[in-house]
């Protein structure tokens, strides 16, 4: 067992590292806060989970000394910690081992997809496609080897070993313009 020791109000507070990081939504809300700080309202709506639900896992990231939260008017902002950077690359290793499917040479993606537990299929008329992961429903894409790869799932047959990542894409609007014909 890995034990975090840490200080909050000058009392010390012992935690079990893999408990803390063992929760897929604390290790999802760190990789959010990774490359940016955010409020936990967006934390939460990116994660789907409630801002309650959002706050208690704050806490233990803020316990184990991971996270920091910066209050701006009556809002919190959570940030990753600069000094933990080291201590969770070290961790992340061990947390997010990959899951290995075994397949027969030729096998298409969709034969392996459908072994791992937590993904949902859809089709459509140009093919299969996966609609969500871990309960997580949107567009995902999915690259293969490091490579984009635009095939439906079905078309795409597996002739090595390969790592497959799949990546949830989130709708981001940065700028809104309206486009009106001159009359």
């Amino acid at each position: 067992m890995v034990l975090i020791v840490t200080q909050i109000d000058n009392t010390v507070i012992g935690l079990d590292i893999f408990r803390v990081l063992g929760n897929g939504n604390r290790r999802n809300m760190l990789k959010l806060l990774l490359n940016r700080e955010m409020h936990v309202s967006a934390i939460a709506r990116e994660l789907n989970i409630s801002v309650p639900v959002a706050l208690r896992h704050a806490r233990f990231l803020e316990e184990a000394g991971f996270i920091e939260r910066k209050k701006v008017g009556t809002s919190h902002v959570l940030g990753v910690k600069k000094e933990s950077m080291e201590r969770l690359k070290q961790m992340w290793e061990l947390l997010e081992q990959p899951l290995i499917v075994e397949i027969e040479h030729g096998k298409t993606m969709l034969e392996a997809l459908k072994k791992v537990p937590g993904i949902k299929i859809g089709s459509s008329k140009e093919g299969c496609f996966i609609s969500g992961v871990d309960g997580k429903k949107g567009y995902f894409i999915y690259e293969v080897n490091g490579k984009l790869v635009e095939n439906p799932l079905e078309k795409l047959t597996i002739e090595k070993d390969s790592t497959v990542e799949l990546k949830r894409l989130i709708p981001v609007i940065g700028k809104k313009i309206q486009i009106r014909l001159k009359r």
